[in-house]
């Protein structure tokens, strides 16, 4: 099976022919290229605006090597081209949407409107049309939609944001605080705070389950 890597001029409706020759790589290593026979060559000549070779032949994969750091690829002039590498990117980008969108179709009731909140899809919907909304945001961006799936601090997550609706934390000039303390610059920074203190998590899951605005709970000296 072949695999694709192809040389092409950035200007190729002003290509006419390019040497490439012998040069010093990153690390000031002098790079030549080596014939088939073991001869060094004085460098690789291009002809057409574009070539295409396979690196799982031999010859042709000294080629890309030496090609790989020289000047002319560097600089922009012309471009090294991985099209395998494309295309294996390609399909796992397909298995990523196809594991995602099974995932999301997956979810429970509870589940889609925890990770709704979780990545900002808010509306007044019926579970049905919620249910949709997941799984299109499954399809359209697997990734994040795996890593929100994922991610091992999603209930602490839900529940900061629970918080900030109820006005039990709330959000000055982007810092999140809890009454007149501040807990965090960032969320992962409230969320560590929130793991910090359990017993103060715990109280406040309380209030919100009561599902009304009470007095904030004292912190310990």
């Amino acid at each position: 099976m072949k695999h694709v890597v192809l040389l092409k001029s950035k200007s190729p409706d002003k290509f006419n022919y390019a040497k490439f020759g012998t040069y010093k790589n990153s690390k000031g290593k002098r790079v030549e290229l080596i014939d088939p026979n073991g001869d060094t060559l004085s460098g690789f000549e291009l002809f057409n605006a574009v070539k295409s070779f396979d690196i799982n032949d031999e010859d042709d994969k000294k080629v890309v090597d030496f090609l790989r750091e020289h000047p002319l690829v560097n600089n922009g002039q012309f471009i090294l081209e991985d099209l395998s590498a494309k295309e294996n990117e390609k399909a796992e980008e397909s298995l990523l949407k196809a594991d995602s969108v099974t995932a999301a179709a997956q979810l429970s009731k509870k589940e889609i409107e925890d990770l709704c909140r979780l990545i900002g899809l808010n509306g007044d919907w019926d579970d049905n049309i919620r249910k949709a909304k997941i799984i299109s945001y499954a399809s359209d961006n697997p990734k994040r939609f795996m890593d929100a799936l994922n991610d091992k601090d999603a209930s602490i997550k839900i529940f900061i944001k629970s918080c900030l609706d109820k006005e039990i934390f709330s959000k000055v000039n982007g810092v999140y605080k809890y009454g007149t303390l501040s807990i965090g610059l960032t969320e992962d920074q409230a969320v560590l705070w929130v793991k910090d203190n359990a017993d103060i998590h715990a109280l406040l899951k309380n209030q919100l389950r009561g599902n009304k605005k009470e007095k904030s709970v004292a912190l310990k000296k």
